[in-house]
């Protein structure tokens, strides 16, 4: 008998028994959580339903902002829905469940993620458009495949097209996240590579040997801006890091969603950063296997990634054992 679950107003399933008790395991479903199955007259708590036999009952009434049947194909969640006012950021957690969507879903994953990077590849390379080609595609390349783990996560069947959801409605938002995201994290670097830079022409007009203290100040001065630059966008790349999945699965506009990410993220920004050090050394040991591995890690990392969105924004594990 399939199931069907709520997160907020957001219907989702249909799962197995098997898949709603690891979804219980991992407090995805709690005792509060809207649940229906076939037979039953309404949606209840899953508390309520959970020790109650199977038993004949009129047609499922819908529940409020839901279709009149349950339906995989709902899956967009509620601007408006609150996150948690706290989370926990549990790598293992994470691994482990992404461990096992992987290893269920492994060819249909390895497939997307392959086909989507091949086509960011091909767009980025091409002469003199390349670059054009990748302001346009590759936000919404990301939001796309973000979108497929998302539904791979929440145990929704998935198809090839929807790796590519990002070219539909949020497509704007999503290229617009790319570069804005980009230009505002690249920013912080740029005084002190321009101080540099003119340190060295400064060097080469006074000749090899006749550098002068003005030059060696330059040199300090922007190298030490360099860095505290590298700092400002390491903090922003990772404050931003989760806006796409905002973007693809709330339907938000890139700047409410690039500040959400921030302020949910910055609640406990260097565990956060921390996970996505331990997700880039995971996806780097593909790279060890002649890059082979890469089919394996990549896809891994962003599982991670996605259940990582999941807990920030939906509620942790731990939260909702509190």
């Amino acid at each position: 008998m399939n199931w069907f679950y709520a997160v907020g107003q957001q219907q989702q399933g249909p799962v197995t028994e098997e898949q709603l008790q690891a979804l219980v395991k991992d407090r995805v479903v709690t005792g509060d959580t809207k649940v229906w199955r076939e037979g039953m007259a309404d949606w209840q708590p899953y508390s309520v339903v959970s020790g109650v036999p199977e038993a004949a009952a009129p047609p499922p009434v819908a529940m409020a902002g839901a279709a009149a049947s349950p339906s995989a194909d709902i899956l967009m969640s509620p601007v408006n829905q609150a996150p948690p006012e706290d989370y926990e950021v549990s790598i293992g957690h994470c691994l482990s469940r992404a461990w096992a969507v992987f290893k269920e879903h492994a060819g249909s994953i390895i497939g997307a993620c392959a086909l989507v990077f091949i086509v960011m590849v091909v767009a980025n390379v091409i002469p003199f458009l390349g670059v054009l080609l990748a302001l346009f595609v590759n936000g919404p390349l990301i939001g796309g495949l973000y979108w497929f783990f998302l539904k791979k996560v929440r145990g929704q069947e998935t198809t090839v097209g929807d790796a590519f959801a990002g070219f539909g409605p949020s497509f704007a938002n999503l290229m617009l996240a790319q570069i804005v995201s980009g230009i505002l994290s690249s920013l912080s670097i740029m005084p002190g590579i321009a101080m540099l830079v003119v340190a060295g022409i400064s060097g080469a007009a006074a000749g090899r040997g006749n550098a002068t203290a003005m030059t060696g100040g330059l040199v300090v001065v922007g190298g030490l801006l360099t860095f505290l630059g590298a700092l400002v966008t390491i903090y922003l790349s990772v404050s931003w890091a989760l806006t796409m999945p905002l973007i693809i699965d709330k339907r938000m506009e890139f700047w409410p969603a690039m500040s959400l990410s921030r302020s949910q993220v910055g609640k406990h920004f260097f565990r956060v950063l921390w996970f996505f050090i331990v997700t880039g050394i995971i996806s780097a040991i593909g790279a060890l296997a002649l890059g082979v591995g890469l089919l394996l890690t990549v896809p891994l990392a962003f599982t991670m990634i996605t259940y990582l969105y999941h807990d920030l924004f939906y509620g942790s594990a731990a939260a909702r054992r509190e």
